[in-house]
């Protein structure tokens, strides 16, 4: 099917909902930032639109990847960011498993821009940095009635209020990315740290207190790492009852839309609103990774338990739908990803021949007419549907 752009953006709009039109009015203002376009920042990775632009975000908790597997990886992309315990099985510790891993892939792609994961808010075991945080108890997050604030009931989480926490995360991501071998820090949890819950667990005043904390942790990992290293952030997220935009653009590179059609963000309203954040934000050159699912995720029992071969036909079968809305609003460094989870064994360096395709730069922006989206790229055509989920991509 070969699409059409008979019709401008705008008029294309005249049939989408109220709310998507304030949302286009808004944003903007909300994001902080002009949509006025420059030269890319010399520390994010090389971009082009030859082939549908391609992240990886994973990690293996038994071991390095092996130096087939980093070949691979290092060929495909020059982005990546590794997950919390990769290499831990082998290494220890993240920090020693990720330096060494950027290491290797380094060795097969100089370019390759390499992330450091730490999350902002929970405190992972799998980090050397756990034993630090450990001897401090005065640093451990509590709600209102003086309890530990426990994810899960056992995982303590960072009180952002306290300089003296935001000053030891931050020396972390310094150790890691400006005297190590990465290239930037994946600052996670953004959204769970603003969560509209938390001010009946901590009450208004300790929720007002850590917002203020979490800005100024960017505001000090910036200073710390300097602007020749990345920051990137989770990040954007849309569901029926709270969004999340393009935080703090005046210190922040890149977001990640992490739940892109599943979990609490599979109304079209949600995937729309995502779509149209990722556009935004790429106008004003930041950049933006939208995570794809295939079909299933991690948590799903039933799916996970299906051998690897059924696995990856669902997978195969699901890719297009997330692939055509991601084509529909990316703009230059964007990056697309599609597995079913953050373990290399989740589908992680499965492949597609739809990413080798020869893609070239979009002929315009996306038009939108009700929930169909559609756009022309030098090579391909898209189209999809966000209300019933079909979706087709056309190589010419």
């Amino acid at each position: 099917m070969i699409l059409s752009d008979k019709e401008p953006l705008i008029a294309g709009m005249r049939s989408a909902p109220p709310a998507t039109w304030l949302l286009l009015i808004a944003l903007p203002a909300v994001l902080g930032f002009s949509l006025a376009r420059g030269d890319a920042p010399s520390r994010y990775p090389k971009f082009d639109w030859d082939t549908v632009p391609i992240a990886f975000h994973f990690g293996d908790s038994d071991a390095l990847m092996t130096p087939e597997q980093a070949a691979f990886v290092a060929s495909k992309s020059n982005f990546i960011c590794l997950e919390k315990g990769h290499g831990v099985g082998q290494l220890g510790d993240t920090e020693s498993g990720i330096e060494q891993e950027a290491r290797q892939l380094k060795r097969f792609n100089p370019d390759m821009k390499v992330i450091f994961y730490w999350n902002t808010f929970l405190d992972y075991s799998m980090f050397a940095a756990h034993e630090d945080y450990g001897r401090h108890p005065e640093w451990w997050l509590r709600t209102l009635d003086g309890e530990l604030d426990l994810k899960n009931g056992r995982m303590r989480r960072y009180d952002l209020s306290k300089p003296e926490v935001r000053d030891w995360w931050t020396d972390v991501a310094h150790e890691a990315v400006v005297n190590g071998s990465t290239d930037g820090v994946f600052m996670d949890a953004f959204p769970q740290v603003k969560s509209e819950a938390n001010r009946k667990l901590w009450g208004e005043k300790k929720y007002a207190a850590i917002q203020q904390g979490l800005a100024d942790i960017v505001q000090e990992t910036r200073d710390k790492l300097g602007e020749d290293h990345l920051m990137v952030v989770n990040g954007i997220r849309s569901t029926p009852t709270w969004s999340s935009g393009f935080d703090f653009p005046e210190h922040v590179d890149a977001a990640m839309i992490e739940h892109f059609g599943f979990f609490n963000s599979s109304t079209k309203e949600s995937m729309l609103q995502d779509i149209r954040e990722m556009e935004q934000a790429g106008k004003a050159g930041k950049m933006v990774v939208l995570k794809g699912w295939a079909g299933f995720t991690f948590i799903d029992r039933e799916a996970m338990a299906k051998p690897l071969d059924e696995k990856r036909t669902i997978a195969k079968r699901s890719l297009n739908f997330s692939l055509a809305a991601f084509l529909a609003g990316a703009q230059e460094n964007c990056y697309f990803i599609y597995n079913w989870g953050y373990r290399m064994h989740n589908g992680c360096l499965e492949w597609y021949p739809e990413f080798d395709r020869p893609l070239g730069p979009p002929q315009g922006d996306m038009v939108q007419e009700g929930w169909e989206l559609s756009r022309k790229y030098e090579h391909a055509s898209v189209w999809v549907n966000l209300e019933t989920r079909e979706s087709e991509i056309s190589w010419h």
